[in-house]
């Protein structure tokens, strides 16, 4: 009896035990201070995962105009972003665990936040990339908008938060564990690869400069002064008999100025188009046929700016689009200052310290191989600064400025200046908004426009959006105007050469908005050209066609300079001296379709002689033919009822054609 009490005691003993455990807090601490590495490194995977998916849905497009090294490079400096990301968020969960951990009450959930919550952001980011891949692969005209993205965003949240809430923590920790952190590791290692290879070759982020003038024999040659007007179509101006007051500046200067009535851009966006102007070359020639392309060696050396700089110059960049800048083309080594002034938001920042020299990642860290980073960067940009101009122009003729009144350049000056005004999202300074639509309607940076009709913003016509476009028009227009007045005032103007242009056009026409679409419309190629020589005081209009790659050997002439062999366009002086030009083709083309490493086989071509204005599309031999003198609208196709003509124009694009597959090819 004796030994059963004493065994029934310590059962209750036991028994009692345990129910003191039980009741007892487990602290989980532990176990957290354990694995913290762990979810780091899975945090890591899901989000290298997520741009790994960019990068394959993209890798394509980018094998057209970079080689897999330049690819490799690119996607090592992404990667050591999203690791970085990685590590942030990583700390700011510590943090977070840190203080959950000094309130008793809630210690004991201390492991459902840190696996579940810790793993929220980078799942969210490994969605958004798919989300994307997936959009541009089976939907890749479809533009959410920011509307579209106030239910999209909480509809992935609450995927991934549904995802992790209905795992139980020990399947978190066991799947991170054995699946997700052996290939964060992996990512780390490779970080540490891109490093060094980084490292020995010399990259070094992109910094303004501007160098002290050179001691050079004094000479009487004029100043230079190329203006460039992002997105600027010719018939949007009353100098070219549009109806509303939206440059009376420009048409102010053209009373003392040579104004072309018939400009074509050599393409339809400012990567290709700029390059034009700055090599003198078609865009089958210099074969910067991407959005993201640039030049490469001996052709980054064949440039206005290294001719002027050998002829004496000093040479000045200064834009606030990096699409225009020697920076993007790589002819950064032509200038003596260069300058280039990003947005002023958070995608501004981050351009300016990603701009990496040697590199493209100004670009492909933009859009290829960050785009969720880039996305949600925008929305944010439009949330916190959505009445801020992003890119206004006075900072660049106020740099323009500066390098004028440097007193230690005492040699003859080259200055291009490029503003972003009136590209989209057309959205001028406070007190030009309401002059040509009173409406609230896109009166801040919210809208992202897609490149059709029916991409626009919920309730948006074309027509209310081209007033903001023309709103935006007029302040660019005050902003060049003052430049030009203070040129004038300070005795500038009358001893130099001004030249006041665009990249390209802008649409709002054929159902295509801004400056894409398969066709080459007028709207997207015709674009002004005003010259104004030392000491003219009289302005005179030219009708004969000329183009952008004509610039270079324009400028040459004047300043007394030989055209170089390599360039294709033809010096304008004979028609400012009155005479007639040389009978010729010009030519405009989108070829970013094709690899700047093979023949040319798919785009858009378009060839303007005196009369008519012919356009083909290469893959379906489509034909447009129009007589864009009379016909500025291009209303009316005349491929059908003028054969003989648009069988004439084919035959001279299928000519260059061969012409140009028959050179040599640039080697990747």
């Amino acid at each position: 009896m004796q030994a059963f009490a004493n065994k029934n005691m310590a059962g209750q003993e036991i028994a009692i035990t345990e129910v003191i455990k039980a009741e007892r807090p487990v602290s989980l601490a532990p176990e957290i201070k354990r694995k913290p590495f762990v979810l780091l490194a899975s945090a890591a995977a899901l989000m290298c995962g997520g741009a790994e998916l960019g990068l394959l849905e993209q890798l394509d497009s980018l094998t057209w105009y970079m080689t897999f090294r330049e690819i490799l490079l690119d996607s090592g400096v992404a990667l050591l972003i999203v690791l970085g990301l990685a590590v942030l968020w990583w700390l700011c969960l510590l943090l977070l665990m840190k203080l959950i951990e000094l309130v008793p009450s809630t210690n004991r959930h201390a492991a459902a936040v840190f696996w579940r919550f810790g793993l929220s952001i980078p799942l969210l980011y490994f969605v958004l990339d798919f989300f994307y891949a997936a959009r541009l692969r089976f939907y890749p005209h479809w533009h959410p908008g920011i509307f579209g993205w106030l239910w999209l965003a909480p509809t992935l949240m609450l995927f991934c938060a549904f995802a992790l809430g209905k795992a139980k923590v020990s399947q978190l920790q066991e799947f991170c564990g054995t699946r997700l952190a052996p290939i964060g590791w992996l990512h780390f290692g490779l970080g540490a690869v891109a490093i060094v290879g980084l490292g020995t070759g010399s990259v070094h982020v992109f910094r303004d400069y501007a160098h002290p003038g050179r001691t050079v024999a004094p000479s009487r040659l004029p100043d230079v002064y190329l203006i460039t007007i992002d997105a600027l179509r010719a018939d949007e101006m009353p100098l070219y008999g549009y109806d509303r007051q939206t440059a009376p500046n420009l048409q102010r200067f053209a009373q003392h100025a040579f104004t072309f009535d018939f400009f074509f851009a050599n393409s339809n966006f400012t990567t290709t188009a700029t390059t034009s102007i700055e090599t003198g070359k078609l865009p089958w020639t210099h074969r910067v046929f991407q959005v993201g392309g640039f030049l490469r060696d001996p052709a980054q050396q064949e440039n206005l700016g290294a001719l002027l700089r050998q002829h004496g110059y000093y040479t000045a960049d200064i834009s606030s689009n990096f699409l225009a800048s020697p920076i993007q083309h790589r002819t950064e080594d032509s200038y003596d200052a260069l300058q280039y002034l990003p947005a002023r938001n958070a995608s501004g920042t981050f351009s300016r310290y990603t701009n990496l020299v040697g590199l493209n990642t100004l670009w492909t860290l933009e859009g290829p191989l960050l785009k969720s980073i880039a996305s949600v960067r925008q929305y944010l940009d439009a949330l916190i600064w959505s009445k801020r101009v992003p890119s206004p122009a006075e900072p660049v003729f106020d740099e323009a400025r500066s390098v004028l009144e440097r007193a230690d350049i005492t040699q003859p000056r080259f200055i291009w200046m490029h503003i972003l005004p009136p590209h989209d999202p057309y959205l001028a300074p406070q007190q030009y908004r309401g002059r040509f639509l009173s409406s609230p309607k896109l009166t801040h940076v919210y809208n992202f426009i897609g490149l059709h009709n029916d991409a626009l913003p919920p309730g948006v016509s074309v027509a209310e959006l081209r007033a903001r476009y023309d709103e935006d028009l007029v302040y660019a227009d005050d902003s060049v105007g003052n430049f030009l007045d203070w040129l004038d005032q300070s005795g500038r103007l009358d001893r130099s050469i001004v030249i006041v242009s665009a990249d390209h056009g802008e649409s709002f026409d054929h159902g295509f908005l801004k400056h894409g679409g398969p066709y080459l419309y007028n709207s997207l190629i015709r674009i002004p050209l005003l010259v104004h020589l030392p000491g003219q005081q009289r302005g005179l209009r030219i009708a004969q066609p000329a183009e952008q790659v004509d610039l270079l050997p324009t400028i040459l002439d004047l300043v007394g300079e030989q055209v170089p062999s390599w360039s294709e366009g033809a010096s304008l002086v004979p028609a400012l001296e009155g005479k007639p030009l040389p009978q010729r083709m010009l030519f405009s083309m989108n070829l970013e379709r094709n690899s700047v490493f093979e023949s040319v086989t798919r785009g858009t071509v378009a060839v303007i002689d005196d009369d008519f204005k012919y356009i083909e599309r290469l893959e379906t031999h489509e034909a447009l033919l129009y007589r864009y003198k009379t016909d500025p609208s291009e209303e009316q196709n005349l491929a059908g009822s003028e054969p003989a003509i648009a069988g004439r124009l084919r035959d001279v694009v299928a000519n260059k054609l061969r012409e140009v597959n028959s050179r040599t090819i640039l080697n990747p």
